[in-house]
């Protein structure tokens, strides 16, 4: 099973979890699920820095979708197994840490530009359960 990483680095200091919850949210139309973990002080991750926050935020109406996300002092991490995060939820978290102004070089799918009551059938389905 993979585990993807996707690091969105910061040069103005990194968004709160809470802050990230609400642009995510507020960029769906839906209302995701925030869980904190612990997080032990004085570690620090290539690309993002001191960590400062660490959490899963879980999106039912995304087919039970769930990714976790890490903050730290100069970026943020998204991490997630491909067969359990619906790539509408994915992309739409990436566009939001960019909306919180996030720096990400890669191309994000056009369907982020719409709220998930607003996707096609075909969008809500698209082939992403593992193969």
């Amino acid at each position: 099973m993979a585990i993807i990483h996707y690091d969105v680095v910061f040069e103005k200091g990194s968004p709160s979890l809470q802050q990230i919850k609400e642009k995510l949210d507020q960029r769906m139309g839906l209302r995701t699920h925030l869980s904190l973990d612990s997080v032990e002080p004085g570690h620090e991750w290539p690309h993002i820095g001191v960590v400062k926050q660490s959490g899963t935020f879980e999106c039912d109406e995304c087919e039970d979708s769930d990714m976790e996300m890490t903050v730290g002092s100069t970026g943020v991490r998204i991490t997630c197994v491909p067969q359990s995060t619906h790539p509408y939820f994915r992309e739409s978290a990436l566009a939001a840490l960019i909306d919180l102004g996030g720096n990400f070089d890669a191309h994000l799918h056009p369907f982020i530009a719409k709220k998930w009551s607003e996707l096609s059938p075909a969008d809500r389905q698209v082939a992403w359960r593992g193969h």
